[in-house]
């Protein structure tokens, strides 16, 4: 897993690219810890499993209550399955693309 960081405007972007699972979701998790508004880009994601979903929801919910917006973006494909399989799609904040994140301020 490998994850990069940096500033686009007012937002923190946080871009993990690989796994996102047990063995993982410590290092993402880490990354998602600052209280600012975040785009989580899971572009690069291929395969997450139930604790990267909590630790998104965690993360959500967290920055929700600091009045501080997470938006991830999630592409067609493994992530945007789990995520619509899992109803979360109409209660997390999502776009398609990085571009789209940022538009929206």
């Amino acid at each position: 897993m490998d994850i990069s960081t940096r500033d686009e405007g007012d937002w923190l972007v946080v871009q993990p690219a690989g796994e996102i699972d047990i063995a993982t979701a410590d290092a993402v998790e880490s990354h998602l810890s600052e209280n600012r508004d975040t785009i989580l880009d899971l572009t690069g994601v291929t395969f997450m499993d139930s604790t990267g979903l909590r630790t998104v929801v965690g993360a959500h919910n967290r920055l929700k209550e600091a009045n501080h917006r997470l938006r991830i973006v999630i592409p067609d494909g493994p992530v945007e399955r789990i995520i619509a399989i899992t109803g979360l799609s109409g209660a997390l904040d999502t776009v398609g693309t990085l571009e789209d994140a940022i538009a929206s301020g």
